[in-house]
């Protein structure tokens, strides 16, 4: 449906005819295209992704400034956690399984500091 839609329209026939009957023309306007996408596509990247790093720090801090008590108590559990867990893994403790609940999104963490050899999922 969409091929007979371009044999209608007479741009689509000039653009086929001329790249038949030059193949300089068939790569230049490959090459217009593909160049057109790609720029398209980096400035729409380059609007909708800062990138400039500084503003990228400054948004979380605002974030975690305006965050509400509960969060802030969630996000520096989450922080002993992976303290805890990095510090496992840099002195081989353990065994995989605190891993693999880790990679499931299972939260396998202690109420308490030190290791998470035998501990049970949070409730």
């Amino acid at each position: 449906m969409s091929h007979d839609m371009l044999l209608r329209n007479k741009a689509w026939r000039i653009v086929v005819n001329a790249s038949k009957r030059s193949p300089t023309f068939f790569f230049a306007f490959t090459a217009t295209c593909t160049a057109g996408c790609y720029y398209l596509a980096t400035a729409v990247q380059g609007g909708t992704n800062p990138s400039d790093k500084k503003a990228l720090f400054i948004a979380e801090e605002k974030l975690n400034r305006d965050a509400g008590l509960h969060a802030q108590v969630l996000a520096k559990a989450n922080k002993e956690r992976l303290g805890v867990l990095l510090e496992e893994a840099r002195s081989n403790k353990g065994d995989n399984k605190r891993y693999k609940a880790a990679l499931n999104g299972e939260s396998l963490g202690t109420h308490t500091t030190g290791t998470t050899m035998g501990a049970k999922a949070v409730e």
